[in-house]
């Protein structure tokens, strides 16, 4: 995949999708372990147009990114330390199916 661009942001925690039932929900249906604090997930493609998901337990890490993507230019060279999203799959996250 070559250097993917974030194209959307999501937030899946307790608070952000409606209460402890509809986190578990979601997390069953995506096929997710529950944790404490919920997940960050950033929508990325790349220029032949391949569509992942990167996927964090660091939500307020997704949520400042989120805010920066606001400002054009923003998070332009971003770096994104290893290990920052220690899951990628396939597809963005209503595509996926437990």
């Amino acid at each position: 995949m070559s250097t993917p661009t974030a194209r959307q942001f999501a937030l899946a925690t307790e608070t952000d999708l409606g209460g402890p039932a509809q986190y578990a929900t979601f997390c069953a249906r995506v096929g997710l372990p529950p944790v404490p604090g919920g997940y960050g997930m950033v929508m990325v493609e790349s220029a032949d147009g391949a569509r992942q998901t990167f996927v964090t337990e660091d939500v307020e890490y997704v949520r400042v990114m989120a805010a920066g993507a606001k400002t054009p230019g923003l998070l332009g060279g971003l770096q994104i330390p290893p290990g920052k999203f220690p899951l990628i799959r396939d597809g963005w996250v209503d595509e996926w199916t437990a």
